[in-house]
C-alpha cells in the first residue's frame, strides 16, 4: 500500500515463498530475506519498485498473521514469466533476495548462517560445504543433535518453506567434530573404498 497526498494505491500479489526474521522492536515487523511473488505486469512493477526503494509492505499467509516487512538496502530482484494455458498474457514472477542472503550470509554476519530448510541432511551438507569442514553424510543425525544441544538452530518465519538460522563458527563446529570422533559418537568407516595399488 502506497499513500500520497492525493491518493492511496493498494496492490496485492500471490506469495508462494517467504523467509524473514521477526524483529523485537518495532513489533509486528520483520527483516525479509526472500520474497517470491506472482502477478501481472503492474503488480510486479510495483513490488519491484518497493524493494528497490527499501519500502515496507505487508506479508501474510497460512498460520502467519500480517507482518510488515522490508528487504532493506542492496536487495536484488530477479524477474521471469510463466505462460499458462488459457491465459493471453504471461504471468509475471519476481524473486527478491536480501543482501545477506545473496552474499551467502557469512560475510555479512559471521557466526550465523541463514538456510531455507531445516532438513538435517540439507543443514549438514550446507555447513560442510560452506565452511569446508570434513565429514560423512551419515553424520547428519549426530550434527542435528549437537545443534539442538547447543541451541544453535533457530527457526525463523517462513511461508512455503521451513527456514532456520544456524549459529556457530567453523572453529566451534570443528571442536564438536573432534569430540564426536574421540568419544566414538561419529566413527569413521572401516573401509575407505580404495582398493590399493602400486606406485
Amino acid at each position: 500500500m502506497k499513500s500520497t497526498e492525493k491518493a492511496t494505491t493498494s496492490i496485492k500479489l500471490r506469495l508462494d515463498r517467504f523467509i524473514g526474521e521477526v524483529l523485537a522492536d518495532p513489533p509486528r515487523q520483520a527483516k525479509a530475506h526472500l520474497v517470491s511473488v506472482m502477478g501481472g505486469d503492474t503488480q510486479i512493477s510495483a513490488i519491484s519498485a518497493a524493494i528497490s526503494m527499501a519500502d515496507r509492505f505487508m506479508v501474510e499467509g497460512p498460520d502467519v498473521a500480517p507482518v510488515r516487512v522490508c528487504l532493506e538496502r542492496n536487495a536484488q530482484c530477479f524477474k521471469g514469466s510463466l505462460q499458462l494455458a488459457g491465459r493471453k498474457k504471461p504471468l509475471r514472477h519476481l524473486v527478491g533476495i536480501s543482501e545477506e542472503f545473496v552474499s551467502g550470509n557469512m560475510s555479512a554476519n559471521p557466526g550465523r548462517m541463514l538456510l531455507a530448510s531445516s532438513d538435517k541432511q540439507y543443514v549438514w551438507a550446507s555447513i560442510t560445504d560452506s565452511y569446508g569442514i570434513p565429514g560423512m553424510p551419515e553424520w547428519d543425525d549426530w550434527f542435528a543433535s549437537e545443534l539442538k544441544t547447543h541451541r544453535a538452530l533457530i527457526p525463523v518465519l517462513g511461508i512455503g518453506c521451513d527456514p532456520v538460522v544456524i549459529k556457530g563458527t567453523k572453529e566451534q563446529f570443528l571442536d564438536w567434530l573432534s569430540w564426536g570422533v574421540e568419544s566414538g559418537a561419529i566413527p569413521f568407516p572401516r573401509e575407505t573404498g580404495c582398493t590399493g595399488g602400486r606406485i
